[in-house]
């Protein structure tokens, strides 16, 4: 490479870099021009984050719901509850009892005391009860599937009231989970998914009908006697 070839590569990059410092510096990939250097030192440079990131992307509109549009939720709510109990009760009686004066219709037309001739009537007795009962409770409960719901109902401060029924058949086996709730737009992420945890007016119904079902399900009779508790 001659001298001729270095000092004109010389003088073309002089004249690029002045030209790029005069119209301030642009970003290659935003394809727009970043604001110049404050010329006071600790000046703070006027733009929005758009006009000072070369990375900046602008995010897309929120959607607007309408009724009868789909909302997929995300249900996965767990329970747990544990439980001991002791009972011990003890209850001892002793009575005795003695009639010492009665009475008597004489005639139907007056009262009059009654003499005992053979003594007194006297009952003497002793009651003692005992009952002692034991229990323990340990559940743990966990409900998880996903499911699609329409709007039923926009409420005036922007709320979304929704409704879903999913029903899954197998054989015999029958699955039918219905769920309503009241979530808000912003709850709402950007794949459309809403998490049941933030449904307010929560309610999950879960009915299962088949041969399963029909293994430990408890009969009328059954259900009065559990009903009553008789014993």
């Amino acid at each position: 490479m001659n001298r001729v070839t270095i000092l004109c590569s010389l003088m073309l990059t002089i004249a690029t870099t002045s030209l790029a410092a005069a119209q301030g510096p642009t970003s290659s990939l935003a394809q727009r021009s970043l604001p110049g250097n404050p010329s006071v030192p600790g000046e703070q440079v006027d733009g929005a984050n758009r006009d000072l990131s070369w990375y900046y992307r602008e995010l897309p509109p929120p959607r607007k719901i309408q009724i009868k549009d789909i909302v997929h939720i995300r249900v996965d709510e767990a329970a747990e509850m544990e439980s001991e109990g002791n009972l011990n009760r003890r209850k001892q009686a002793n009575f005795n009892a003695l009639l010492a004066n009665w009475v008597h219709l004489e005639n139907l037309k007056a009262i009059v005391p009654d003499q005992q001739e053979d003594g007194s009537p006297q009952i003497t007795g002793q009651l003692t009860s005992r009952y002692r009962t034991q229990g323990t409770l340990e559940t743990l409960e966990e409900v998880r599937f996903r499911v699609a719901a329409t709007v039923s109902e926009i409420m005036p401060n922007g709320t979304l009231k929704i409704e879903a029924q999913k029903e899954i058949q197998v054989n015999n086996e029958t699955w039918t989970y219905y769920l309503r709730g009241v979530c808000r737009v912003e709850d709402i992420d950007p794949n459309n998914v809403v998490l049941s945890e933030r449904l307010a007016n929560l309610s999950i119904t879960k009915q299962e009908t088949g041969h399963i079902r029909d293994s430990y399900k408890r009969g009328w009779l059954l259900k009065i006697w559990d009903g009553w508790k008789w014993f």
